[in-house]
């Protein structure tokens, strides 16, 4: 249960991040929210799998705070990234 509530922290972090940016690039709002989904999960069990955490060793706990804002900002990362890739592939003609 607890490596649910990581994965959709990530998630939630990619789908924050990942439209915002393809707006402020004048790319496809879907594309962005797609990719900021795939690309926050992405990048958590990719971290996970190297044991990298983005701000230290966190409590044991998944709820701790410094876990839930680690999660969230992994999210936000890939799923920057990823939702800008996404957003810019699926802009529509011009």
């Amino acid at each position: 249960m607890e490596d649910f509530i990581a994965a959709i922290l990530s998630a939630a972090g990619g789908v924050v991040l990942g439209p915002i940016l393809t707006r402020l690039a004048g790319a496809s709002a879907t594309g962005g929210l797609l990719g900021g989904i795939i690309g926050g999960l992405a990048a958590h069990y990719g971290l996970d799998a190297a044991n990298i955490q983005v701000l230290g060793d966190g409590a044991d706990s998944v709820l701790a705070p410094i876990n839930v804002i680690n999660n969230l900002l992994e999210g936000a990362l890939g799923g920057g990234i990823l939702g800008l890739l996404g957003g810019v592939l699926m802009r529509p003609k011009r």
